[in-house]
């Protein structure tokens, strides 16, 4: 059962990170680029934006995997929903186009942490 859980925990933070990558990828340009008509968002720094709930994510992930306890189980899911709502404040800086997707996806990754049980 904790194995399944240690995947389910491994594959939310593959794919967040990968979404988070994506984001800065695609839209981290500066205001004076066509791909970027909403100016410079963040001061063109995205990643500060949410660097320390990521790095309080990975962290807690990496203690509940080494210790899997009800507490720390609690601290991941806490840590990875900082984490979403830190991503869902740089998401206004996307285009008007790809806002909604990207809301859903962050809803929908806040639905499966909160599906994760702590047994």
């Amino acid at each position: 059962m904790r194995t399944i859980t240690k995947r389910k925990i491994t594959k939310s933070k593959l794919l967040l990170m990968s979404f988070s990558a994506a984001i800065l990828l695609m839209y981290g340009c500066g205001k004076d680029s066509v791909l970027n008509p909403l100016g410079d968002c963040f001061g063109g720094n995205w990643a500060e934006q949410y660097a320390d709930e990521l790095v309080a994510w990975s962290n807690a992930a990496t203690s509940y995997s080494e210790d899997p306890t009800p507490t720390k189980c609690s601290e991941y899911k806490a840590a990875a929903k900082n984490y979403l709502d830190a991503l869902k404040e740089v998401a206004g800086c996307v285009p008007t186009a790809s806002k909604a997707e990207i809301n859903d996806a962050i809803n929908e990754a806040k639905a499966e942490v909160d599906r994760e049980g702590c047994d």
